[in-house]
């Protein structure tokens, strides 16, 4: 009963401006709501608590552009707006699972529903599957939007995968999709959400748990080069260096002290107010890597 309580609430912060306010019928109606919804975007850490988001800011910004979506649901630029406020619901705004569940769920069939549109020049998402990332970055019109469709959607899977349990969405064939993703990210535009193809084919690496005929192909080696090269392209993201750091102290023991040395700097950071709740939870989880290991 609990559970359906959670469920019933997260549902009711989906629908927030949405159910007050008439679907759109216009091409400027839209972009009004994706106007409104881009306003809560730059407001969603009104009223954090540490590194815990309000629940109201971010889900008008859900609430305003699921209203543009519903009423121009090819717009992909609508889709992805759509898909990336619900990756901060989900993750910063959201404490119980089952909460999580059902956001990274809408966020898995929404960013499938995108790339189906994105696959609909080349016949289907079968043709558009069987390209090689590059072959995609060279066919493909708008290549930022591709990125931003593949890059939004295998966020979704793989917090989807996280929240489900690794290993069991590991056996679903997530993490194989995730990497697959990344991988067009990073052919499409490598620097697109601060070098996020890498970042997040970097933690898949790190995190992703090895079986035999599923995911053998994990490679720790490769986890550490991907996020090394995230750092590369966006130097300054408080995440990344996190997630290298976190990665080094799994996989190789012998630049433990250099990994604890970048927490030590992410600890004392001042985080970006542009991005004040993402980097305040970085800085809250070198704290908590360096309680583990500094010793």
């Amino acid at each position: 009963m609990r559970s359906m309580t959670r469920l019933s609430t997260v549902v009711g912060s989906l629908l927030i401006a949405v159910t007050t306010a008439a679907l759109p019928s216009s091409a400027a109606d839209v972009q009004e709501l994706v106007a409104e919804g881009d306003g809560w975007w730059a407001r969603r850490a009104e009223g954090h608590e540490g590194d815990r988001a309000a629940a109201e800011p971010i889900a008008r910004a859900v609430g305003a552009y699921t209203g543009a979506l519903e009423a121009a649901p090819e717009d992909l630029e609508v889709r992805w707006r759509l898909l990336r406020a619900l990756y901060f619901q989900g993750e910063y705004a959201t404490v119980g699972e089952d909460e999580k569940l059902a956001i990274f769920e809408r966020g898995r069939t929404l960013g499938e529903e995108g790339l189906d549109l994105l696959a609909e020049p080349f016949g289907g998402r079968a043709a558009l599957d069987a390209m090689e990332p590059a072959e995609l970055a060279t066919t493909v019109g708008d290549r930022t939007l591709a990125a931003q469709t593949y890059f939004w959607a295998a966020a979704h899977w793989g917090l989807w995968g996280q929240v489900r349990g690794k290993l069991a969405a590991a056996r679903q064939g997530v993490a194989g999709k995730v990497r697959d993703y990344a991988e067009r990210v990073i052919a499409l535009d490598e620097t697109l959400q601060h070098a996020g193809g890498h970042r997040v084919l970097g933690r898949l690496h790190s995190e992703a748990p090895k079986i035999p005929f599923v995911t053998g192909w994990v490679d720790h080696d490769k986890a550490i080069a991907e996020l090394e090269r995230t750092q590369e392209l966006a130097p300054s993201d408080l995440l990344t260096r996190v997630y290298w750091a976190e990665a080094v102290l799994e996989h190789d023991s012998r630049r433990s002290a250099e990994a604890v040395s970048e927490l030590r700097a992410v600890s004392t950071s001042s985080p970006d107010p542009e991005f004040l709740v993402e980097e305040l939870h970085a800085i809250a989880e070198a704290k908590r890597l360096l309680a583990e290991h500094a010793g």
